[in-house]
């Protein structure tokens, strides 16, 4: 099914519903974010069976075929939340549209911008590349991750400059999280020799961080 209503129209009508607020800048309403919120926090820990389950009950197909849908779970939730939220007549591909366009409004990825952020699909190749490494799980709105995010310059040169870095959004990488038993944000795992060594944890503080990398890889 085709959109009856072009981009413009589209984003007019997502004022109207009080969904996005233009002002000096262009944002999502706090009703609506707070909306948008409560579904990732259902799908941010499912399985990827079970969310593989509601993408197909969601979109009308089969589970073989949402398997081959390329939607994260903050896509995902926006989905749900603006078919929750609206109040006008809209199809299922206006909705669509309309979840990509809040997609980009809102919140961005908590992975600050100087990390190579991973998701379940690239950390398995970037582990076995990088036998040394640290990755790190950062969460949207986490007051202890922004303290992190602060210092991330020193947390980095506690560590040898051969040991690589990068970062994930924690509410889009289940596989990782299960694997690894991470279920607090921020976290940071370091790995020597392609093991898994020590998992810092929770708003422990720079310090506990650094002397953790040092011990490591001492």
């Amino acid at each position: 099914m085709e959109s009856d209503m072009d981009a413009d129209a589209l984003f007019d009508a997502l004022v109207a519903e009080d969904v996005v607020v233009e002002n000096e800048t262009v944002s999502l309403t706090e009703d609506f974010e707070h909306r948008w919120s409560i579904y990732l926090d259902t799908y941010a820990s499912v399985t990827p069976e079970a969310f593989d389950e509601a993408v197909a009950d969601a979109f009308g197909v089969s589970v073989e075929e949402a398997r081959e849908i390329e939607v994260t779970r903050a896509e995902f939730s926006y989905y749900l939340a603006l078919h929750a939220h609206l109040d006008g007549d809209y199809s299922a591909d206006e909705i669509g549209v309309m979840a990509e366009m809040v997609d980009r409004i809102g919140p961005s990825s908590p992975v600050p911008d100087d990390l190579r952020e991973l998701g379940d699909d690239a950390y398995p190749e970037f582990l076995a590349a990088n036998p040394d490494c640290v990755v790190s799980i950062w969460k949207r709105d986490c007051a202890p991750c922004k303290a992190v995010a602060e210092d991330l310059d020193r947390i980095r040169d506690a560590a040898p400059d051969d040991v690589a870095f990068a970062g994930m959004d924690g509410d889009d990488v289940v596989e990782f999280r299960r694997e690894f038993e991470v279920d607090a944000a921020p976290a940071v795992l370091a790995f020597r020799d392609g093991e898994l060594a020590e998992t810092t944890t929770g708003g422990v503080g720079t310090e506990a961080i650094i002397e953790t990398l040092r011990t490591v890889y001492d």
